[in-house]
């Protein structure tokens, strides 16, 4: 077993998803127009959109593929790319301000990449635990709180880049 190593502090360190066992090998896509059953997400020149617009249009046509997209599935199947950690006293005092500035960071990942979303959000004496779909997105997730809070953010990365840890702490 590979032991994980330490990125930087600020890093755009390659976080690749190329990797992942979850989305189609690379130059095989689904079928053209797919639609995942369980979050509305379409799948549309190789690409998955999360349009509501996009989706009531291709709901309509005839064939349509009814998949799992590659988030659902890994929600399902619980299983992460990505655990952000919060910690400190800071948390506690400004929670609900940390969430939404999180959830924000969530909406935006979603409306660019619907794959790249949070899973699930664990909340256990002092600390908040965030399992994400993608390393990206957690590493994203522990910058943006860096910058509007400062503290300190560790990131460790598995060495197949498929997996990343952050713990950020004020």
């Amino acid at each position: 077993m590979k032991v994980p190593r330490e990125v930087g502090k600020h890093t755009r360190d390659k976080v690749y998803s190329e990797n992942d066992p979850y989305l189609p090998p690379k130059g095989k896509g689904l079928v053209d127009v797919s639609i995942c059953k369980d979050c509305t997400a379409v799948y549309h020149n190789k690409k998955w959109f999360l349009d509501a617009k996009l989706y009531e249009q291709k709901k309509k046509l005839k064939d349509i593929n009814w998949v799992t997209c590659p988030a659902c599935k890994k929600t399902k199947e619980n299983v992460p790319n990505g655990v952000v950690t919060l910690k400190g006293d800071f948390l506690k005092e400004h929670k609900q301000e940390i969430m939404n500035l999180i959830r924000n960071e969530d909406e935006r990942a979603k409306n660019y990449n619907p794959l790249k979303r949070i899973m699930k959000i664990n909340e256990k004496g002092g600390e908040i635990e965030i399992l994400t779909t993608s390393a990206k997105l957690a590493q994203r997730i522990g910058s943006i709180l860096f910058k509007a809070y400062n503290g300190e953010v560790e990131y460790k990365k598995h060495d197949n880049a498929k997996f990343m840890r952050v713990e950020w702490r004020r």
